[in-house]
């Protein structure tokens, strides 16, 4: 099994060993990845905080500019290159780590959000919870649902 979908902030990976979260989707990406741990999670919330002061800069940029404009009214373009940054941003924040299927405890999901429990790697139980999957992604996550407590009941 070697499957991917994509999520609200960016895609999740999933082979035999372990479902990885990545920004890409590219299996090249997964090999870097660490289980989620303190040490993971210190790390994301970092990044995260660098893209917010970013995108807060740039939105003092534009609301700069349209202080100074005359007319008062925003630049179509301006909305566009707002939008189309907030879009390509908004795949960086998503997480980037891996879980090991061996690790996961139990997988719900409700209408097209999955809410997965599992330990980390600090052996304390964790929740990761990821909204806005796509179809496929569905599917594959209710399989392997069925593969878990497949191996729990053995």
């Amino acid at each position: 099994m070697k499957e991917y979908f994509k999520y609200a902030n960016g895609f999740v990976n999933i082979n035999y060993e372990n479902l990885f979260l990545t920004n890409s989707g590219n299996w090249s990406e997964t090999r870097e990845l660490l289980e989620k741990s303190s040490k993971t999670i210190k790390k994301h919330k970092y990044k995260s905080l660098k893209i917010y002061i970013f995108l807060f800069i740039i939105v003092c940029l534009v609301t700069l500019v349209l202080s100074k404009s005359k007319l008062g009214s925003i630049p179509f373009s301006i909305i566009l290159l707002g939008l189309g940054v907030f879009v390509y941003m908004k795949r960086e924040i998503g997480n980037r780590y891996k879980i090991p299927i061996s690790k996961i405890s139990s997988i719900s999901i409700i209408d097209n959000s999955v809410t997965i429990v599992f330990f980390n790697e600090d052996k304390t139980e964790d929740l990761e919870k990821i909204n806005a999957i796509e179809a496929k992604g569905l599917a594959v996550l209710e399989n392997l649902k069925l593969q878990i407590k497949e191996n729990y009941i053995q």
